[in-house]
């Protein structure tokens, strides 16, 4: 593609041996397209409920579960690893599939690890369970 030797301004287009190579697109355009842009993205995570800003939606249940489940190490990464996946489970409505034991040590939280809404959740789901 061999290119003329002419200087051009911004928004002007270019023909270049039977090809037109826009080099800005026009204002209408643009608007447009931000505007369809703008209206899927607020449409999309709302219609389907998902959490795609933390990326933690791309975490299988099974994942999130062996996480949650593994609560012998107390090193600082693993716990905020659990608290994250712990609050995962709680966004999906999940909590149920989480095994009672471990429900317990979270409610009980003797080390003060968890906080306080994740202490609060983990009772109520024994509190169903026991019903």
């Amino acid at each position: 593609m061999a290119w003329n030797n002419v200087k051009e301004k911004k928004g002007e287009t270019k023909s270049t041996a039977n090809k037109v190579v826009e080099l800005r697109p026009s204002e209408e355009e643009a608007s447009s397209e931000a505007a369809g842009e703008a209206k899927v993205k607020n449409e999309s995570p709302k219609e389907k409920g998902k959490d795609l800003q933390s990326g933690m939606e791309l975490l299988e249940i099974d994942f999130l579960l062996s996480v949650v489940e593994n609560t012998k190490c107390n090193e600082p990464n693993d716990v905020t690893m659990r608290k994250l996946s712990v609050s995962e489970l709680l966004r999906r409505k999940k909590q149920d599939q989480v095994d009672s034991h471990v429900l317990k040590v979270y409610a009980v939280d003797a080390e003060d690890f968890y906080g306080k809404d994740i202490q609060c959740a983990a009772i109520r789901e024994l509190t169903k369970r026991t019903v």
